[in-house]
């Protein structure tokens, strides 16, 4: 059977996670894993390395840099007609998707379910949010705004885009760039973008996650980042994006109800 899918694994000292992702994958012939390891724990790179010989899996030495340079070295590996770049706290509840991807789909969007590591509270975030949420970020193009609210692991990308990169000055708002430059140039190429329902990435933010060691110095880094967009034209100033947050909002309210409720009781 033809592979289809080449799954770009990530990973840093989290051999535990990664086994997660492994077991999502690994028993569908269609799909190729590639891992480019920058671990600097001696252990839980050897770890590793012993899951990637147990499964057959190809293993790389990534760049110690910076993550994101990490990222962009894994998407030169691809060699098949859809990849996706799945962290090690992310993984897909099935590979129903598998079954819909064609050749004139530039995108394909599941929707997601987070938490962070140690708390109950989930977040559940449906398709119909992830469009609508979309169209608003294109209509008035902000790169600091996650337009599908979901990880990497939840869009699907034809191949096609693969040279699209991950921009090494971001860190906190790197996704949200990098997706709505894959909109972008999809709807350029007139390929076509679909919400699919029927599969869910399931994501925890773990505490080893980018997003996690950013905490303390996070404002200063937002404040930054938002005025490199802005020089990019890809931030449309204080007063637009205080209308989509209020969008975004309507948007998400129905599933912040849901959610309070869920904590409440």
């Amino acid at each position: 059977m033809n592979k289809i899918l080449t799954v770009l694994i990530p990973t840093f000292n989290s051999n535990y996670l990664l086994k997660k992702v492994l077991n999502a994958y690994q028993n569908d012939p269609r799909v190729n894993i590639v891992i480019s390891d920058d671990s600097n724990n001696s252990l839980e790179k050897d770890f590793i390395k012993s899951l990637c010989l147990k499964y057959n899996l190809r293993y790389l030495e990534g760049p110690r840099n910076n993550p994101v340079n990490n990222w962009n070295f894994l998407l030169t590996k691809i060699d098949t007609p859809f990849f996706v770049i799945n962290h090690h706290d992310d993984l897909p509840n099935n590979l129903k998707f598998l079954d819909h991807l064609e050749e004139n789909v530039g995108l394909t969007i599941m929707p997601c379910s987070s938490k962070i590591e140690g708390r109950e509270n989930i977040h559940v975030m449906k398709s119909w949010q992830q469009f609508v949420f979309s169209k608003v970020c294109l209509l008035i193009p902000n790169a600091s705004f996650n337009m599908i609210l979901a990880p990497t692991a939840a869009m699907i990308v034809n191949s096609k885009f693969k040279n699209v990169l991950f921009d090494e000055n971001l860190v906190w708002f790197v996704d949200a760039k990098w997706f709505l430059q894959l909109f972008k140039i999809v709807i350029n190429n007139k390929f076509k973008i679909k919400f699919f329902s029927q599969s869910r990435v399931i994501s925890c933010q773990s505490k080893t996650s980018i997003t996690n060691n950013l905490r303390d110095k996070l404002p200063k880094q937002i404040l930054k980042e938002k005025n490199y967009l802005l020089n990019e034209k890809l931030y449309p100033g204080n007063f637009l994006n205080a209308i989509q947050y209020i969008l975004l909002f309507l948007i998400l309210l129905k599933t912040k109800v849901n959610q309070f409720k869920f904590d409440f009781f």
